[in-house]
């Protein structure tokens, strides 16, 4: 119980920042390609970040296991990496 209960800790707290950040990144350079100002594509995906990490904390102690989460993090965390990449 104290392992499940530790890694969804982990995985809500550091996995949803992670992601988040990407999030953040991805989001920022989506919009500045689609035209908008760099500096108010970097201030709305900033603000933005807000509300995803809380969505994600909450969905993370919401989900039934801790496996899921990651997974579903994990995830999430590569389909980010591959958009990012393929706009620089």
């Amino acid at each position: 119980m104290l392992a499940s209960t530790t890694l969804r800790v982990l995985g809500a707290v550091g996995g949803g920042y992670a992601v988040t950040a990407l999030a953040v990144t991805t989001a920022g350079a989506v919009l500045a390609r689609l035209g908008m100002a760099r500096s108010d594509a970097v201030v709305t995906a900033a603000m933005l970040g807000f509300i995803v990490y809380l969505l994600l904390l909450l969905w993370g102690f919401a989900v039934r296991s801790p496996a899921r989460l990651w997974l579903t993090l994990a995830g999430s965390a590569a389909l980010l990496m591959a958009v990012r990449h393929l706009l620089t």
